[in-house]
C-alpha cells in the first residue's frame, strides 16, 4: 500500500476580537514547515483573513510552497483581493459555488468538481446503500 510521507503541523488562532485588522490575531505554528510544501485547509474560503495570514507565516517559516484549500469558495471581493496580493501558490475549491468569475480574475484559483461524487450519494441513500465504496481512494 503506498501512502503520504508527511509530517504534521497546524496553526492554532484565538478567536478575532470585533473590529480586529488583518495582521492582528494570534496564530501560533506548531511543526517545522522549513523546506516543506504546505496545505491550507478551510471550510469556507469569504474574507480568508486567516487563510492569508496564516499562508504569510508559513513562507516566512521557509515553507517552499503553500497550497490553499476550502470546501467553499464564498470569496468576498475583499477576500479575492487578499488572496491575489498573498503568497498562496495555489488555491483549491470545490465546485459547490460557481467560480467562473473568480477563475478568470484569480489565475491561482482551481476547481474541483464535486457533482459526480453527490450525485453517487444521493443514489446510494435513496437505494439503502452504504455509502463507504465512497471513501475507498
Amino acid at each position: 500500500s503506498s501512502g503520504i510521507n508527511a509530517e504534521y503541523g497546524e496553526d492554532e488562532e484565538e478567536e478575532e476580537e470585533e473590529g480586529a485588522g488583518y495582521g492582528e490575531g494570534g496564530i501560533t505554528l506548531v511543526g517545522n514547515v522549513e523546506d516543506k510544501d504546505c496545505i491550507i485547509f478551510d471550510d469556507i474560503a469569504d474574507a480568508c483573513l486567516s487563510i492569508v495570514r496564516t499562508a504569510s507565516i508559513l513562507k516566512a517559516n521557509g515553507s517552499r510552497r503553500v497550497f490553499a484549500m476550502a470546501t467553499h469558495g464564498l470569496f468576498t471581493e475583499e477576500g479575492l483581493e487578499l488572496c491575489r496580493a498573498s503568497e498562496i501558490d495555489e488555491f483549491v475549491v470545490t465546485e459547490t459555488i460557481d467560480q467562473r468569475e473568480n477563475l478568470e480574475s484569480y489565475g491561482k484559483l482551481q476547481t474541483v468538481d464535486v457533482a459526480m461524487l453527490f450525485s453517487e450519494a444521493i443514489r446510494r441513500i435513496h437505494n439503502n446503500e452504504p455509502l463507504l465504496h465512497l471513501f475507498n481512494l
